[in-house]
């Protein structure tokens, strides 16, 4: 837990000494009011703490005018947030308290809210408030940067960071989706976060603690979250984490399980694929209702059949693979479909293993206009199959790029790039007819002010640029062998570090004089293949 001053004041009224927050002022009330501030009736100050925080505000009051004062306090992801009313442009208290009232307190120190936030607004009503400090207060989990990336193009080393950071403030107890709002547990939404942790700060129990706590208040014949793609992600998950941290025993716990979701998987495949479930044919929201989704229903089906195909194969449980692989191929011999894919499906559908031209030159006519936060992801890694990395890093730095241009110290729920037109930053108050952003866009769960700055899901760029431009694929459960093949797409160096159950291994790479240098320091216990 660590304490956190304000770094600027972006707006005061009626407020006497207001620089004197930005002192580093200690958190107890004391029988003197020097550096103080007092925010007169009606007043109020809005403070920056320069970076998004999960967490809340440490208040040391030192007097009040009249015992029935009240202080307001409102936390925003933006500043325009901040300064919002509750209920205007969706601005709410959605799983988190970001809007309150409380007690003046007479020469107290008191924490309030546990929330996601940059931006705190603190207005004095019904008399005025003396404050000797108020900081925010970080709930950041305790827990090392075993991975890291660093590259000779600043930008992809701070889109890197700023990932990491993203997924970082979400993990808690359970992983969650955001740390404002979506403070939940998506079983189809993990997959990138749990991706960029493997690649940031190794195995992590919040990973297991959340697949855990989904499979126990889901039975087998279910689907998780009430989604279709939901359950079928939970094995594609489970399958990457033996791969990387290579736990049989923990597998082997899962067995019986992933045979439950499998059945229910090809029982629902032999009933045409009929679901009962509200979002039960759902990809993401930006494909919902679109009559390609199905399409990518079934690409995520492919994927987790031989994801589960390969879990069966270490269990030794014959049967049961030998069932994936009549599903998988009869999924993947099915006639191509004359339904116009968008560009996130199309991904979906390249990664599947289907073989569908349309779905390549889909994929490959993308740009940073038809990103997407979420299945962003599998753009990018439906782009490295087919080798076109170059293009896969101009996406990056052009669509989450633009979001750090705007302010962002994490990424969002969602961001379209058209967005940024005429915007305000996130951390100024809009001037001049600019665009409020967070307070104008967004839709379906997403819409303006609820929308989330700080989305795990959008965190994944730190594991492409790891595994995809650092070249690191595991070969063998448990990282025992590891091939190491750089795509530097004209990087001058590159620099990694990534984590495995042994210890990290380090990725050095440089071009000199069109001369390529690769040095690798690895564990004992991992074999490791180079290729340049």
């Amino acid at each position: 837990m660590e304490n956190i001053k304000a770094i600027r004041i972006i707006k005061s009224i009626g407020v006497c000494e207001a620089e004197n927050i930005l002192k580093d002022n200690i958190d107890q009330a004391v029988f003197n009011q020097r550096d103080c501030i007092i925010i007169k009736d009606q007043g109020f100050i809005l403070l920056d703490f320069g970076k998004e925080i999960n967490g809340g505000i440490l208040i040391t009051t030192q007097n009040i005018s009249n015992p029935d004062t009240k202080l307001k306090i409102v936390f925003g992801e933006s500043v325009t947030e901040a300064m919002s009313r509750l209920g205007e442009n969706y601005s709410g208290n959605h799983h988190s308290l970001r809007d309150m009232t409380i007690p003046a307190l007479f020469m107290s120190t008191q924490r309030f809210g546990y929330t996601g936030f940059r931006f705190v607004k603190l207005e004095a009503i019904g008399g005025d408030i003396t404050i000797r400090a108020a900081k925010a207060v970080s709930d950041i989990k305790d827990i090392d940067y075993v991975g890291d990336f660093k590259c000779s193009d600043p930008i992809l080393n701070e889109i890197w960071q700023t990932s990491a950071y993203t997924v970082h403030l979400n993990m808690n107890k359970y992983l969650w989706d955001g740390i404002k709002r979506d403070r939940l547990v998506w079983i189809g939404d993990m997959h990138p976060e749990v991706s960029t942790i493997r690649a940031v700060f190794g195995n992590d129990e919040c990973v297991k603690d959340s697949l855990e706590m989904i499979k126990n208040e889901t039975p087998p014949d279910g689907w998780m979250n009430n989604v279709t793609t939901y359950s079928m992600w939970w094995i594609i998950i489970q399958h990457d984490l033996y791969m990387h941290w290579g736990d049989f025993k923990y597998l082997k716990n899962q067995e019986d399980y992933i045979i439950g979701i499998i059945d229910n998987l090809t029982l629902w495949i032999d009933n045409d694929y009929k679901t009962e479930l509200p979002l039960g044919r759902f990809v993401d929201w930006s494909s919902s209702n679109q009559e390609c989704e199905f399409d990518g229903i079934k690409a995520i089906a492919c994927m987790a059949l031989r994801c589960a195909k390969k879990i069966f194969d270490a269990l030794n449980n014959k049967c049961a693979a030998d069932k994936c692989t009549i599903y998988l191929d009869r999924l993947l011999k099915e006639p191509e479909s004359d339904t116009e894919l968008n560009n996130r499906i199309a991904s979906l559908v390249v990664l599947s293993g289907k073989s569908s031209e349309n779905a390549k030159i889909k994929l490959l006519s993308t740009t940073e206009n038809e990103m997407s936060c979420f299945l962003g992801y599998y753009i990018l890694l439906a782009m490295a199959k087919l080798c076109e990395y170059e293009k896969a890093i101009d996406l990056i730095k052009k669509y989450w790029g633009a979001m750090l241009k705007l302010g962002a110290t994490t990424f969002w729920e969602e961001f379209k790039l058209e967005w940024a037109e005429n915007a305000a930053r996130i951390d100024e108050i809009p001037q001049n007819g600019e665009v409020d952003i967070h307070g104008t866009y967004g839709e379906h769960c997403y819409n303006k002010y609820r929308m989330s700055l700080c989305h795990g899901w959008a965190s994944s760029p730190a594991a492409f640029l790891s595994e995809q431009i650092g070249g690191i694929r595991i070969l063998e459960p448990g990282c025992k062998k590891v091939l190491i093949k750089p795509n530097t797409v004209g990087l001058e160096w590159l620099d990694i570090s990534y984590p495995t159950p042994y210890g990290p291994i380090k990725v050095h790479y440089k071009k000199i004089n069109g001369e390529e240098d690769l040095h690798i320091d690895n564990p004992d216990d991992i074999e490791v293949l180079t290729e340049i």
